[in-house]
């Protein structure tokens, strides 16, 4: 009885560490999937902000994060580059507006109560706003990004950009098409 319960102790010792493994290879790919998305975000973000032009030249655009963001954090750490474009990148507290030293706000997931306040806040101001998956651009947003079929593509609501004073070059929407027909 006693080898058999030493034996069992064994095997399920064994295979608890199989199941650690597991799981702790399961979150590493998952957490290099959202590097490279946070990335591919970033990269998108810039890109945009690239095509807009403010009322005033900025020589560095604050970029607020407003909620809790899945894809901001290779903004955020400042890992992100973009040619002929200087930026930093903060986290706003919760309930905290967005100042006028915000030229873009990144949005991530907040209430619908705080979403509705933020885009009372920022709407006829020249603050580029994007949002991360699941925000319609119907809602107040300017750009909508979202994972389709692991391509980032983006919705544009022309009627936000027209209400900022925003001049958004009509190119911004070949970043759109460019990541889609990307193989």
């Amino acid at each position: 009885m006693q080898k058999s319960f030493c034996g069992m102790r064994r095997y399920l010792t064994s295979l608890y560490f199989l199941m650690l493994s597991l799981c702790a290879g399961a979150v590493q790919a998952q957490t290099a999937a959202d590097g490279k998305q946070a990335a591919e975000v970033a990269q998108v973000v810039l890109g945009i902000s690239s095509y807009a032009r403010w009322p005033t030249a900025h020589p560095e655009l604050l970029i607020c994060v407003v909620g809790r963001a899945k894809y901001a954090d290779t903004l955020l750490d400042g890992s992100a580059s973009s040619p002929g474009l200087r930026f930093k990148a903060q986290q706003l507290p919760p309930g905290v507006a967005p100042g006028p030293d915000c030229h873009i706000v990144y949005i991530g997931t907040t209430s619908d109560a705080e979403r509705e306040k933020l885009f009372s806040q920022i709407t006829g101001r020249p603050i580029l706003s994007i949002s991360e998956p699941n925000i319609s651009c119907s809602v107040g947003s300017m750009f909508c990004l979202k994972f389709k079929d692991s391509q980032l593509v983006f919705d544009v609501n022309l009627d936000s950009i027209a209400r900022s004073g925003l001049r958004v070059h009509p190119n911004v929407l070949q970043l759109a098409k460019r990541k889609t027909q990307s193989p």
